[in-house]
Parts: structure tokens; C-alpha cells; sequence
């Protein structure tokens, strides 16, 4: 039998049709300028005037931003296969389990933080959110971009979240 663990069940519930539709989701508007794209993560077809309308909200900036970070893990694991050099990729692989782990944890501290509120689905979602946007930004400084003065293989990405 399996146990449940029932202070988890609304962040599922929350959060369950953003784990596997990033995939398809579109990439969110940008903004390209010089070297950089500014991607937009937000909901404006959402009303948010309720708990469910902000997870809604909150679910589709995480579908959105999930979605960036797809493309530029794509690329930057594109990029090392180019070389050939398994050692860099198994050291790619490691990383993104590492910072997939990380965001798991401290996502659900901050479940855990603000458990018995409605707001607690909306705190551990942002700051996923907020982790993954440093995690793409991170891999992008380590994986897409030169020392010398070659262009990088993606822009520079930022972020601007709309309430």
C-alpha cells in the first residue's frame, strides 16, 4: 500500500498539469535586444481574484518559464554532444540532476513554510519559478557563451514576471 503524503496532495493538485505539459508549451513573448532576450512570464487571460485563479496563473508562468529552460538545456547539451566528449556530458547530466534536486527541496520547504495557508501554493511556485530562472541563467554563462568575443549560442536570457 502507499502511504500518502497529504500535505502534498493541493501542491499536486496545483502544480499537476504544469510537470508534463512544458514540453508543448510555447515559449513565452520576448524582447531580443543585442545579446540578449528578455522572455515576458506571465498570465494575462487570467482573472486572479481568486486562490484557483492565481494557481492557474501561477501554473502557467511555471509552464512558461519550464518551457525557456527547455530550449536552452537543449541547446547547451547540443552544443557539448557537437564535441563529442562524453566525461562533459556525464558532468552536464550531474549538474542538471543536482539543480533539479535543489529546486525540488526548496520548493517544498517553502511548502512546508507556509502550510496551512492558500498562499503556500503560490510561494512554493515562485520560487521554483525564481529557481529555474537562475538555473538558466547559470547554464547559459557555463554552456552557451564564449570566453572570447564569439557570440554566444543563445541570447543572454532575463526575465520580467507579471503579476
Amino acid at each position: 500500500m502507499i502511504k500518502l503524503n497529504y500535505h502534498l496532495i493541493p501542491l499536486a493538485i496545483l502544480l499537476g498539469s504544469g510537470f508534463n505539459s512544458y514540453a508543448d508549451a510555447p515559449l513565452p513573448s520576448s524582447v531580443l535586444k543585442g545579446t540578449t532576450e528578455t522572455f515576458e512570464i506571465s498570465c494575462p487571460k487570467t482573472p486572479q481574484q481568486t486562490t484557483i485563479d492565481i494557481n492557474n496563473c501561477m501554473a502557467a508562468k511555471l509552464d512558461s518559464v519550464k518551457s525557456v529552460e527547455t530550449k536552452y538545456i537543449d541547446a547547451a547539451r547540443n552544443r557539448i554532444l557537437s564535441t563529442q566528449e562524453q566525461q562533459t556530458l556525464d558532468a552536464f547530466d550531474a549538474e542538471n540532476k543536482a539543480w533539479d534536486t535543489l529546486i525540488d527541496a526548496a520548493s517544498h520547504a517553502t511548502d512546508v513554510k507556509w502550510g496551512g495557508g492558500t498562499i503556500r501554493g503560490e510561494e512554493a511556485t515562485s520560487r521554483e519559478i525564481e529557481l529555474i530562472e537562475l538555473r538558466i541563467h547559470n547554464q547559459w554563462e557555463n554552456w552557451l557563451r564564449y570566453e572570447d568575443s564569439s557570440p554566444p549560442v543563445l541570447p543572454e536570457p532575463l526575465f520580467k514576471n507579471v503579476k
